[in-house]
């Protein structure tokens, strides 16, 4: 919650703002501060707005120590904490993939996130996957 509260005040946001942009109600967004946990899809739209998302990780002691030891050392060389560092491999592998790609299913999945980060990231609205996505494109 420290980033969220941080991210608000970095980017002058007011809770009002947040609560408009995310669908999370602006009591919600203060009882967030002292007492009550978020909810993940509350914080998920949250972060959306505030520019950034939430992806989960292995923790080092869930994997194969071999693994782990490569991912630590992958980490040192990059100076990068270990979730900096699995941020970082996500974002590879993604650059990687959007390589492999046609260019109109790069434009269409790149004007997907442009949408979804421009408007609420909670708005309930049926969201577009894979196939329907690349099909839409055409």
């Amino acid at each position: 919650m420290k980033l969220v509260f941080a991210e608000m005040a970095r980017q002058k946001l007011r809770y009002l703002d947040v609560a408009e942009r995310s669908g999370v109600q602006h009591a919600t967004l203060k009882a967030w501060r002292k007492k009550n946990r978020a909810g993940l899809e509350s914080l998920e739209a949250v972060l959306a707005t505030l520019g950034f998302g939430l992806v989960p990780v292995a923790a080092l002691e869930s994997l194969d120590p071999e693994l782990a030891g490569e991912l630590a050392a992958l980490a040192l060389k990059m100076r990068m904490n270990i979730p900096q560092t699995w941020t970082a491999l996500i974002d590879i592998g993604v650059e990687q993939k959007l390589l492999r790609m046609r260019a109109d299913e790069r434009v269409a999945i790149l004007a997907d996130h442009e949408r979804r980060r421009a408007g609420y990231a909670n708005d309930n609205t049926p969201q577009q996957h894979g196939s329907e996505l690349a099909s839409s494109a055409k």
